[in-house]
């Protein structure tokens, strides 16, 4: 497949991929705020962090729209998003972003699951506490963006090492950006952060849920329906936590097929550039699907739409003139028969 062709299908995909993230992300906001359940108005903030942790980062991945490109002794990426308008060094600063908004939308899921577990081991959590571990959640991400601003980025050489590998990418010199340093201090402190992110983060969150479910097993001879909402919010964190692993194999694969064999894969680039945001439109599905309260609420909006639809779909163009020519009435009597 040419780079033409998967340019002109990224135009098309890229910017219907970020309205559909928006729509979801704005609708699990809605059923966050509208839902008055005492278990999720306590875990709220929480799960705001979550999603305003992604909501960056599908902005961010839109603007830039930046793929990786291993090269031997540097790292390219190209953009092709808006931000290419702005400068290299836009691109850059709002990769980092990207980046940063991505990590801490990982810990804040195990954030969830620490916070669960306090709750059900009735261990409360002072203000100063619950200050305290949001400061931690965000600590990663800001000292692995500190290291990739720091780290040696000269450009000329990232741009020339990129054509020599590549001569058949397509690209502008000012839509590159990349680190020429692979070996230096900062390179190696957020590459071990990423790794513990990446492998350690579904571990502790494993961990943490087989703690809260061996709690939740102990109220279940109460047959309450709180245990069930639990249970499977609990298995939706965990999905949630594993997900971005899985998506970051293809990457993996992708900067090691090019240091041993010296060649790019186009479309695995570009795929890749895909896979890092895929989550933000997966969580939300997924939040909406096992957090029964939001599934309930989700489903009535749905029917009191339908039934809205069907209420006017009834009308007739004389119903709706009638009645001494007020069609408003006619409709809300048309709409409170339904």
């Amino acid at each position: 497949m040419k780079e033409v062709d998967i340019l002109a299908f990224i135009n098309v995909a890229y910017p219907i991929f970020a309205i559909t993230v928006i729509f979801s992300q704005a609708l699990l906001l809605l059923l966050i705020f509208k839902n008055q359940t005492k278990l999720l108005r306590t875990m709220r903030i929480y799960l705001l962090n979550i999603c305003a942790a992604q909501v960056v980062t599908i902005i961010a991945g839109f603007l830039t729209q930046c793929r990786m490109v291993p090269n031997q002794t540097t790292v390219a990426f190209i953009c092709t998003g808006v931000c290419t308008r702005l400068g290299r060094n836009t691109c850059f600063l709002i990769h980092l972003l990207r980046d940063a908004s991505s990590m801490v939308a990982l810990f804040a899921i195990v954030h969830v699951f620490y916070y669960r577990y306090k709750i059900l081991s009735h261990q409360k959590l002072s203000s100063t506490q619950i200050l305290r571990n949001f400061i931690i959640v965000h600590l990663p991400a800001v000292f692995c963006a500190i290291c990739q601003f720091i780290n040696p980025s000269h450009h000329n050489a990232i741009v020339l090492e990129t054509r020599a590998l590549h001569p058949t990418y397509l690209f502008e010199s000012q839509s590159v950006f990349g680190f020429s340093a692979l070996k230096s201090p900062a390179v190696k402190a957020s590459t071990i952060i990423f790794t513990f992110v990446l492998f350690l983060n579904p571990l502790a969150a494993l961990i943490y849920r087989n703690k809260i479910w061996v709690l939740l097993n102990e109220y279940e001879e109460y047959n309450s329906p709180r245990i069930k909402h639990a249970k499977s919010m609990i298995t939706g964190l965990t999905i949630q936590t594993l997900i971005p692993s899985v998506c970051f194999v293809p990457l993996i694969v992708q900067f090691f097929l090019t240091q041993y064999s010296e060649t790019g894969v186009l479309i695995l680039e570009y795929f890749n550039s895909f896979l890092v945001i895929l989550p933000t439109l997966i969580d939300p599905i997924l939040s909406i699907v096992f957090v029964i309260p939001f599934r309930r609420m989700f489903f009535k909006y749905l029917l009191a739409v339908r039934q809205c639809r069907f209420s006017f779909s009834k009308l007739s163009d004389d119903d709706i003139m009638s009645k001494g020519g007020n069609g408003y009435s006619s409709v809300r009597a048309a709409s409170r028969k339904t």
